[in-house]
């Protein structure tokens, strides 16, 4: 498996003269425009932001409306004409209703506050991926730049190897040096170039993760490379950061911390808003309504007289006739109907909350919950941001003993090598021992370069934790 990982990223990476060197700024801000979380976490920023829209609006009347379309079959009442009806009758009904919250305990208040510090806290979640982005990013370009100057130095070692190799051949066949001393040199060589093989994939295992941490589409990452200036340029000083003073810095500027206090403030609020649910609360209402019929007739034209009809009689039995009139009737027109029904109301309305299961109660009480665990959250993050203070500087401090220990080693370890191989060449110390000293040179530089990384690593760290730009 590990074989087929370093053929497909000497695929990869096999076209180096086509190839884009990126800084660490450029692959930084590629991680910040494309890494998934920080996209989800503007997407959350969006929300919560339209949800504080939505509790200003809250404030403002609601307005409704509606219409219906019916027929009425068989006897009923005519609600527009108060008569009866037995045939099919067409109704319509139009109505315009609006309701003003005039008092709910302030709860429309309170989220308003509560919405906007939750859109506050969003924002600083957006800046709080950003920081984990380059976190991320500064790690794994320093371990590609780290490995690849082991490799340097590697390839070096074994150019040198391959010298002493040359130098040992010709006093072997001059008969100075046994076959033995060069077998165990050409064995030490095999070994540098194992070394060699072996940063060199995990450089380009470490290339494809940071080309994957930046979303690059697969023929970008054809291309893709990364340059940095010489880290052996960098001055390497002794830290004299205080930690109280770093960690006051970091709490007054890190995102993480403030979005933590933030959410406590929010959770405050929530407290209030369940509060208010218990207080009584007073609306406005208002209504504006009206019909249609077609059972709705009015007169046309005059009254014509008909004949006299029987109501009654005297006393001495003469009956007596009233007259009748004849009157021609159409249908009310739709929009005087309209006109005709308008109907208006206005009324207000008292909620006075004596008993409802106990919600509101357990509102208050699971707010007050989430307030203690939000107070949790921000003893959490100082902690954690604490600790990670600690750790960088102690590992800042490390790195920067480890690195002058190490270049000691390292200026003493290549000295000693000198004279071993003038030694070697006298016939003075064997093969075994000079590749014993070849060793301890390989190792030291190792550890010179580890050091130096583990140094630079810990002060990019501080420096993303306290807001500082990203730079190289």
């Amino acid at each position: 498996m590990r074989a087929i990982l370093s053929l497909a990223a000497a695929a990869v990476f096999s076209a180096l003269s086509a190839q884009q060197a990126w800084t660490l700024e450029q692959c930084v801000k590629r991680a910040e425009e494309r890494n998934l979380a920080v996209l989800n976490a503007g997407l959350d920023a969006d929300f919560a932001d339209k949800a504080h829209d939505q509790a200003y609006w809250s404030m403002a009347p609601d307005l409704n409306g509606g219409a219906t379309h019916g027929y009425n079959y068989g006897r009923v009442i005519d609600r527009f004409t108060n008569t009866f009806a037995t045939d099919r009758v067409r109704t319509n009904n139009f109505y315009l209703s609006s309701t003003l919250s005039l008092f709910e305990g302030l709860r429309r208040q309170g989220e308003i506050k509560r919405t906007g510090l939750d859109s506050k806290a969003a924002l600083l979640g957006i800046e709080a991926a950003r920081n984990q982005v380059r976190l991320e990013t500064v790690q794994a370009f320093l371990d590609v730049v780290a490995l690849r100057e082991r490799l340097t130095a590697a390839e070096a070692q074994a150019a040198s190897t391959r010298e002493q190799i040359a130098r040992t051949q010709a006093l072997v066949e001059a008969g100075r040096l046994a076959r033995a001393d060069l077998l165990a040199i050409e064995s030490q060589l095999a070994q540098e170039e194992y070394t060699i093989a072996d940063l060199g994939n995990q450089a380009d295992l470490r290339m494809l993760a940071l080309g994957r941490a930046l979303q690059l589409e697969p023929q970008e990452m054809l291309s893709f490379n990364i340059q940095a200036p010489a880290i052996t340029a960098l001055r390497i000083s002794e830290p004299q950061a205080d930690a109280n003073e770093v960690l006051a810095n970091v709490l007054r500027t890190n995102p993480s911390f403030a979005q933590a206090e933030t959410r406590v403030a929010s959770a405050e609020k929530s407290i209030d808003v369940a509060r208010a649910a218990g207080l009584p609360s007073l609306e406005l209402n208002g209504s504006l309504g009206t019909g249609f019929s077609g059972r709705n007739l009015r007169a046309v034209g005059e009254p014509v007289l008909g004949d006299p009809v029987v109501i009654g009689a005297t006393a001495g039995g003469d009956l007596v006739y009233a007259p009748t009139y004849d009157v021609a009737t159409e249908l009310t027109p739709f929009s005087d109907q309209l006109e005709q029904n308008l109907n208006q109301s206005i009324s207000f309305t008292l909620n006075v909350p004596i008993f409802n299961n106990l919600q509101n109660r357990l509102s208050i009480d699971r707010a007050r919950v989430q307030h203690l665990q939000a107070r949790n959250s921000v003893t959490q993050v100082r902690n954690d941001l604490q600790r990670n203070v600690l750790d960088a500087l102690t590992a800042q401090r490390a790195g920067h003993k480890q690195f002058l220990a190490a270049q000691k080693a390292v200026d003493a370890a290549a000295l000693n090598e000198q004279y071993a191989r003038e030694r070697f060449t006298q016939g003075a110390i064997t093969s075994m021992e000079l590749a014993t000293i070849k060793a301890t040179v390989n190792r030291s530089q190792a550890d010179l370069i580890a050091a130096k990384y583990q140094y630079l690593m810990a002060q990019k760290y501080l420096e993303i934790l306290q807001g500082m730009p990203v730079a190289l």
